[in-house]
């Protein structure tokens, strides 16, 4: 039995957090939030547009898909806007957004193109 010596034992201590190998800031929100409102907006109207290519919507407004795709596309705007604050920096954010509008719009070209 130890002696009571007004230490814990080591066994009974509340490990400490581990830190985080990068830290998320606030310090590009500029440059994030900018990400978000142009690259992720042209990424959502490239979903859009990819989507609207795969079933076939016609166009008119007051079709269920073309209603459909105007809220899907509300919806991940603001997602988009809503997380752009989980990237490291804000050039981290205009890559993977940028990249992703880039990759979507080939995506719809090419859809186009085929049919």
């Amino acid at each position: 039995m130890p002696a009571a010596t007004g230490r814990i034992s080591p066994r009974w201590q509340v490990p400490t957090m581990t830190r985080l190998p990068q830290t998320l800031d606030n310090r590009h929100w500029v440059a994030k939030v900018s990400a978000a409102i142009l690259a992720g907006g042209g990424m959502t109207f490239a979903i859009m547009a990819v989507l609207g290519r795969l079933i076939g919507t016609n166009g008119d407004p007051r079709s269920l898909s073309a209603q459909a795709l105007m809220w899907l596309t509300a919806v991940l705007w603001v997602l988009v806007l809503g997380t752009c604050f989980l990237f490291p920096t804000g050039r981290r954010a205009w890559v993977v957004l940028g990249g992703g509008c880039v990759a979507l719009w080939c995506i719809f070209l090419l859809l186009r193109a085929l049919s």
